[in-house]
């Protein structure tokens, strides 16, 4: 049973993640990957996928983990901690060092400091990805994450749009993936237990949950409980947009 049980949780995961992947073609034979390892149990579970997975899959890409230093105290914890996990799968974990701790600080910030600090850790992956000519960075971010994102851009922003499990930049010179956008939290949870991955990272100093995302989590949890189905319903909505059944704006065609 328990055998069933592990296989099961794993042919999930791999089977979904595997189905993201070919549908917004995010790899190709030959692709060097930045994987953006924050300390989370995310990005740890993305990073531990896509290396196991090589040992059985036609195309041959080379994986390079990496995590944006805050440089404050708690920062060498979180390096050891990753270097560890990343160690243990035969390769090494790139540290990209930075002032980030120090900014949030002494600097007067206009958002919450969780804002500010994936801004500047973004602006650091994208430029060392410049300077080491890598075109594709790999994102932890899960289908939770894409659904509290929609709800969030509705109800606070005006609009209807998420983050995409595949994204060009700069002209195309960078492109973003999240190869776990087809699975939710649980999922992810269940692999790390599986696989002995920790759940509970190195605490952050500076971390404050963001609370429009908490309430938009409790949302569809509540809306979950009423009707099980709704996170898929809600993330086929993201693809199945009926632009003849929406407003126009006054005064144009």
């Amino acid at each position: 049973m328990a055998r069933e049980r592990r296989r099961g949780v794993e042919g999930r995961v791999r089977r979904r993640l595997g189905r993201a992947l070919a549908d917004y073609a995010m790899t190709a034979d030959g692709d060097e990957l930045l994987v953006a390892l924050s300390g989370g149990k995310d990005s740890l579970a993305l990073f531990h996928i896509l290396e196991t997975r090589k040992a059985w899959i036609p195309v041959s890409y080379r994986l390079r983990p990496v995590h944006v230093s805050l440089g404050e105290g708690g920062s060498r914890r979180r390096v050891a901690h990753l270097r560890c996990q990343v160690a243990a799968l035969g390769l090494e974990l790139e540290v990209i060092e930075t002032d980030i701790g120090t900014r949030l600080t002494s600097e007067t910030l206009t958002e919450s400091p969780c804002f500010h600090c994936a801004r500047w850790k973004r602006k650091a992956l994208f430029d060392f990805a410049a300077r080491e000519k890598v075109a594709k960075i790999a994102f932890g971010h899960h289908r939770d994450d894409l659904l509290e994102t929609a709800l969030m851009n509705l109800f606070y922003s005006s609009n209807f749009s998420t983050m995409r499990p595949r994204q060009e930049l700069f002209s195309g010179r960078l492109t973003i993936i999240r190869p776990l956008a087809y699975l939710d939290e649980a999922d992810i949870i269940s692999y790390c237990r599986l696989k002995n991955l920790p759940i509970d990272s190195p605490p952050c100093p500076f971390q404050s949950e963001n609370g429009r995302r908490r309430a938009m989590r409790e949302l569809l949890r509540r809306l979950e409980a009423e009707n099980p189905q709704v996170r898929d319903s809600i993330f086929h909505a993201l693809w199945n947009v009926r632009h003849q059944y929406l407003l126009k704006r006054p005064g144009t065609d």
